[in-house]
């Protein structure tokens, strides 16, 4: 096995002589005379890569390293999806608990933009480690990542955006609290993923609790819980606060090119942009009694609006909206879909021109949208389990998590089920 070191000031790779092994002999034998023609055979399915790669070194801080796949695609698919037991046709899923686990081993984050999918997968793997996967939807890895599970060094979060993947590692804890260290890349095997490309220590940031991390414009962004949002400028060398993003309780961001859209989850709730450098602005103009975060697939939006908001945050109306993001980034064209059944706020999921609304009730699922024909469908969990979380949406399909909803219940699962194969939506 071949491996090198990495660190923040210096690259070396290394690695040993290869001697070829001596050819093996192989015996012909002679054909028999006369032998009946073979019948026609079935062609070979094709030969998956070997589940194995050599690992480079990277070292965060003294005593956190990580490990980096040097040829990830080697790995194999991150996820071995099998037909559902009790799904309709063509539904794939695969179990949260894989392997001789003895408990849940497998998370998954999903993001569809443009009609592409790609996964984020975190594996725990005995060790006791865990791994950080990243792959298209149906494709092999191009970054993988190891470490220990240990109070010192640990994978943290992965953030997924259309400007590319963070992967958060944390370390030098004290305190309850640690130093971070970030990995970015584009959604593609690239140099840029071998490098740390930011770190946020905890003796500067005393008590920092990070809430998600970002790619916004080919940097690394920070969500504190609660806000502000940061940025890190590599030239300056320096984390920058988005101005206007520590004037609320910050919440839900999410990056969309050189721009992070984020919500003020306050009374009322406001949508707002940003591009770095600049101060965050509304992203909705005109005044609105309450929106939802506001969901970006490329150049198109949904969001949810509410009327007639009472003191417990109840509204006598709450309906779909869908827009355009333009320059600035902000929403123009903004157009009605539908009233909902529902009084309370809650955010929508979209990807390719698909949108999921969660229903009032949580146990009832969601209703799922085709935007450009207005077919309405049904998404709901098999009896006695309930959609834990919606993991992405796209043209052809909607996965979910579904489980008990319980801490210690059975492992959850996680499926794929085509929008042609949900039900019409029928109103309880």
């Amino acid at each position: 096995m071949r491996r090198a070191s990495i660190s923040l000031a210096t690259l070396v790779f290394g690695c040993s002589p290869h001697v070829p092994p001596p050819e093996a002999k192989v015996e012909v034998a002679a054909a028999v005379a006369e032998a009946p023609p073979e019948p026609p055979r079935e062609p070979l399915p094709p030969k998956l890569p070997p589940a194995t790669t050599t690992w480079t070194t990277l070292t965060v801080a003294p005593g956190c390293e990580l490990q980096l796949a040097d040829t990830p695609a080697a790995l194999g698919p991150p996820l071995a999806w099998q037909p559902c037991k009790d799904g309709p046709e063509g539904c794939l899923e695969v179990s949260t608990q894989v392997g001789d686990a003895l408990a849940p081993n497998v998370n998954l984050l999903g993001l569809s933009r443009g009609g592409q999918v790609t996964l984020a997968v975190f594996l725990s793997l005995p060790g006791p480690r865990s791994r950080h996967i990243l792959a298209s939807r149906d494709g092999l890895p191009f970054f993988a990542v190891e470490a220990a599970r240990d109070i010192q060094c640990s994978l943290g979060q992965v953030g997924l955006s259309d400007d590319g993947a963070v992967v958060e590692v944390l370390f030098d804890h004290k305190a309850g609290y640690a130093s971070r260290a970030y990995l970015r890349g584009p959604l593609a095997d690239d140099p840029s993923w071998r490098e740390v490309q930011a770190v946020l220590p905890r003796k500067q940031f005393r008590g920092f609790i990070g809430e998600s991390v970002l790619s916004v414009g080919g940097r690394v962004m920070v969500e504190q819980s609660g806000g502000p949002l940061r940025w890190y400028d590599v030239a300056e060398r320096r984390w920058v606060e988005v101005p206007g993003s520590h004037e609320g309780w910050e919440c839900c961001a999410s990056g969309h090119g050189d721009a992070v859209v984020f919500s003020y989850s306050a009374i009322p709730e406001r949508p707002m942009a940003a591009r770095l450098g600049e101060r965050a602005h509304p992203l909705r103009r005109g005044p609105v009694d309450g929106m939802s975060p506001v969901m970006i697939d490329g150049a198109q939006a949904v969001w949810l609006e509410g009327s007639g908001r009472d003191r417990n945050n109840i509204y006598k109306e709450i309906d779909l909206w869908r827009g355009d993001v333009v320059d600035g980034p902000v929403l123009a064209d903004a157009r009605h879909v539908l009233s909902l059944a529902r009084t309370t706020m809650a955010t929508p999921s979209f990807g390719g021109g698909v949108v999921a609304v969660p229903l009032e009730e949580r146990a009832h699922g969601y209703m799922v949208v085709r935007l450009d024909t207005g077919e309405q469908r049904s998404l709901r969990a098999p009896s006695g389990l309930m959609i834990e979380r919606v993991l992405w949406i796209s043209g052809d399909e909607v996965a979910v998590r579904v489980g008990s909803g319980e801490m210690g219940g059975p492992p959850s699962v996680v499926r794929r089920i085509p929008v042609a194969a949900l039900p019409p939506f029928t109103a309880k």
